[in-house]
């Protein structure tokens, strides 16, 4: 068992505060002032000290006379939470039942800052030589995955990204991108042909936990392989995404 960090001194107050803030839990949305004193060994005084505290922060909130609960507030800590997480485990079992029913390499991806990189592969028994691979970071702007996050982007944190790249894009291939990420937004859904490997066609689909899009999963393919079949690939992509969020939901 790894060695407790040493206690910090001097932090008593923001440590009892935090400690009634971690009592809040799935068995115990609700606290009373009664239970924090017992808890805590406080005076009533105290106690409603600490609370005013997570009140004035909008961690908490009054539901009735002496009785606690988190504020929405929380949430925000919760969404930030979710996407750190990079949820491989969960991912690796849907991309193998992908890469069975597409007889293609499947991949998930997630953003990391500026860059897309792969966090799982399941690939196929006809490898294929693909920039992605697992701990690899790459553009946000080129293939159907990694375009697929960018589209996910508020607009403004988009056109920054686009600004920072070197060599600019021309004005006409930024509009024209602009346009796509514009789609792929709206349906989730994104497809590409040679933009990060010669050759690779690719599609992804998003995956959304509580409303954010946490990553992708996508299928790549040589293009003379999956010609005319580009429709049930990315039927069997976009089952493979909403497989990944009942997952993610049902341990939530």
């Amino acid at each position: 068992m790894p060695a407790r960090p040493q206690r910090t001194k001097g932090v008593d107050s923001a440590r009892r505060a935090l400690q009634i803030l971690l009592q809040f839990g799935p068995s115990k949305p609700e606290l009373t002032v009664d239970e924090l004193i017992e808890a805590h060994d406080i005076s009533l005084p105290s106690a409603y000290r600490y609370l005013s505290l997570l009140r004035e922060m909008y961690l908490i909130e009054e539901r009735s006379k002496g009785v606690y609960v988190l504020s929405p507030e929380i949430l925000q800590l919760a969404q930030a939470a979710e996407l750190t997480l990079d949820y491989r485990v969960e991912a690796q079992p849907v991309l193998d039942r992908l890469r069975v029913a597409t007889g293609e390499t499947a991949l998930y991806l997630r953003r990391l800052n500026d860059a897309a990189v792969c966090l799982a592969l399941s690939e196929s028994d006809h490898a294929i030589s693909i920039s992605f691979q697992p701990g690899h970071v790459m553009p946000l702007h080129r293939g159907a995955g990694a375009k697929s996050l960018l589209a996910s982007l508020p607009k403004t944190k988009r056109a920054r990204y686009l600004d920072k790249l070197e060599p600019p894009l021309p004005e006409a291939v930024r509009t024209a991108l602009d346009t796509e990420l514009d789609g792929i937004r709206d349906s989730g859904f994104a497809e590409s042909a040679s933009e990060v490997d010669e050759g690779v066609w690719a599609c992804a689909a998003v995956v959304r936990s509580r409303g954010h899009v946490i990553g992708t999963v996508s299928v790549v393919a040589p293009a003379y392989r999956v010609e005319g079949r580009h429709t049930e690939i990315g039927h069997a992509v976009e089952a493979a995404a909403r497989e990944l969020e009942g997952v993610l939901a049902a341990r939530a």
